[in-house]
């Protein structure tokens, strides 16, 4: 178990108990690493996964999350990760419909499921992710958030910095190369998805059906600039209602892209601000797997 304590105002204290009971009461063993103080996952013993037996369960927000992710992926551990979202946003969990008020039955008798992973690596670093990749005002109004009272403001953290960059949009040129192929536009806003994000049930993305987390793609998307009002337009109707943009937003699927940026843009990476123009980004298929709760239920 690896529970970020740093996260959710308290809530993971609490939802690590709770666990703990039941794992108790199915007579089931477990370690548990507690993160009280900012660490990264990634300095874990080196000899980690020859201690991994069944799985992980994860308790935090999106950079616990990602990060544990990474740590999987990174050392070819081949079991399941069991995710209990406790963080302010749980962009990761709301995208693959995991709710916190999710019981722990799952993990007695919950199926497996597997999911594409995207790799990124710069000159510098190589990570994974498993939302997406994003820059310009996807990049931007994150960067803000980050600076924002979570604490307090909850998700009014990451709306009311949207709202705000909606209003200072900027397009920038991207020299991309797509499948070896050569792409230049310039843009306010391009992600490279591998998941439908989600903040709640309207917001953003939930109309956008053919993005998929198990199709062995990437869904490259941008705004193409045009003037001011028009890229308002794309990046509003984008978040707001998805594919139904009226055309405005450009869309392609991809296996691999290169990004590079002669203004330096920066970006994101599953919600996390981090990493560096220029990169490139791939997809492994059925690379990281997760226990499912239902149906329509998964972790």
């Amino acid at each position: 178990i690896i529970a970020n304590l740093l996260s959710g105002k308290g809530f993971t204290g609490k939802k690590l108990k709770e666990l703990e009971n039941f794992l108790l009461k199915n007579k089931l063993t477990y370690r548990v690493l507690a993160i009280s103080k900012p660490t990264p996952i990634s300095l874990l013993p080196p000899d980690g996964e020859t201690k991994i037996k069944k799985g992980v369960i994860c308790l935090g927000g999106d950079g616990t999350v990602s990060e544990t992710i990474g740590f999987i992926a990174k050392r070819k551990i081949s079991l399941p990760i069991f995710i209990i979202p406790t963080g302010t946003a749980n962009f990761l969990a709301n995208s693959i419909g995991i709710s916190s008020r999710n019981g722990f039955k799952g993990l007695l008798k919950g199926r497996i499921k597997e999911f594409d992973l995207g790799l990124y690596h710069d000159s510098e670093k190589e990570d994974y992710f498993l939302m997406g990749v994003g820059l310009g005002f996807e990049h931007k109004f994150l960067e803000m958030a980050k600076q924002y009272q979570k604490k307090f403001l909850g998700k009014l953290s990451y709306y009311l910095p949207a709202i705000r960059e909606l209003f200072r949009l900027r397009s920038v040129d991207y020299q991309l190369s797509v499948e070896g192929k050569p792409l230049n536009f310039r843009s306010p806003m391009v992600t490279v998805l591998n998941l439908k994000p989600k903040i709640t049930r309207l917001f953003p993305l939930f109309l956008e059906k053919d993005i998929c987390p198990d199709d062995g793609w990437l869904d490259l998307i941008y705004v193409d600039h045009k003037n001011y009002l028009i890229d308002f337009l794309a990046v509003l109707f984008f978040h707001l209602f998805g594919s139904l943009d009226f055309g405005l937003v450009r869309r392609i699927k991809v296996k691999n892209v290169k990004i590079d940026s002669p203004a330096g843009a920066g970006l994101q990476l599953d919600g996390e601000i981090k990493g560096k123009i220029p990169f490139e980004i791939s997809i492994e298929k059925g690379k990281i797997k997760g226990g499912e709760y239902h149906k329509k239920t998964i972790s």
